[in-house]
């Protein structure tokens, strides 16, 4: 399958803003990852529209399997349709374009996302040999954003900027990171909800890639420092360093080091991250 299969079989490449049209996009998908990565965002109110314009139950029945159609059929909000769908078809769009670069014919439509015992959606596909890649999704208000990498896990958070953050700042940042953000971000404060929200989708991301069955609290993610972003400069994006203590296996304390990318697209922020921007 070539690229401008997955185009044309797509029925939602209207509703999607990838790396080729967006310079935030394309500069986090051009932080150094060996194996590769992607991501997409997908507007949910265009993506709505869509699906009224092909239909409702054709759209169903022809790309969800069968255990995919009988979780949407237990969904009751039209508000949770909309972020469901939407994150399942940008996350099944995502990993078709990451199997296709490594050679492996696979129609997206024929991918399906289930869950782990912790929650976190993984790809499943009829051909058993497939090395399939590990995705993430997010959604907030009209935007959904998903992520694939071939090797390792990854962890992607979008989030829309409201007041409401200032609300909940002590939940997940501390004096200090408060003092690492606004001495990095000078600003006056009505675009203190803009930084904060920064740190809060980061922290989000990160906790997608935690391998444990209990998630790391916000509070135990640690913000060290932050960096300009070395592939362009000139776009909103920016490099967030955390530390987090964690249990080793000889029930000594290690301190793990992670790095997420962060970008500004319009009023959202988007956060990604990979097992691979981790070093113990």
């Amino acid at each position: 399958m070539n690229m401008s299969k997955i185009w044309r079989d797509f029925p939602f490449h209207g509703c999607l803003t990838s790396a080729e049209s967006s310079p935030v996009l394309k500069t986090l998908e051009a932080q150094d990852y060996p194996h590769g990565m992607k991501c997409v965002v997908l507007d949910l109110l265009k993506f709505e529209m869509e699906i009224q314009k092909l239909g409702e139950e054709m759209v169903i029945d022809q790309y969800l399997s069968l255990q995919e159609q009988r979780y949407w059929g237990r969904l009751t909000s039209g508000k949770r349709k909309r972020e469901w769908l939407g994150g399942r078809f940008a996350a099944k769009y995502v990993a078709a374009e990451m199997l296709s670069q490594a050679g492996n014919n696979v129609d997206w439509s024929r991918l399906a996302l289930i869950y782990d015992k912790t929650g976190r959606p993984f790809l499943v596909a009829d051909n058993k040999t497939l090395s399939l890649p590990d995705i993430s999704i997010s959604h907030s208000v009209d935007l959904a954003a998903s992520m694939a990498v071939i090797k390792g896990l990854c962890g992607i958070d979008i989030q829309k900027i409201t007041d409401r953050i200032e609300r909940i700042r002590e939940r997940f940042c501390t004096t200090h990171e408060g003092q690492i953000l606004f001495s990095f971000f000078s600003g006056t404060y009505k675009q203190h909800a803009v930084v904060l929200t920064k740190l809060w989708a980061a922290k989000e991301a990160l906790r997608k890639v935690a391998k444990d069955s209990i998630l790391p609290g916000f509070l135990q993610l640690e913000l060290k420092e932050i960096n300009a972003c070395p592939v362009n400069k000139e776009t909103d994006s920016w490099r967030f360093i955390f530390t987090r203590k964690h249990n080793g296996m000889n029930g000594n304390y290690r301190s793990k080091k992670s790095t997420v990318a962060v970008g500004l697209i319009a009023d959202y922020v988007l956060a990604r991250t990979t097992t691979n921007d981790s070093v113990t």
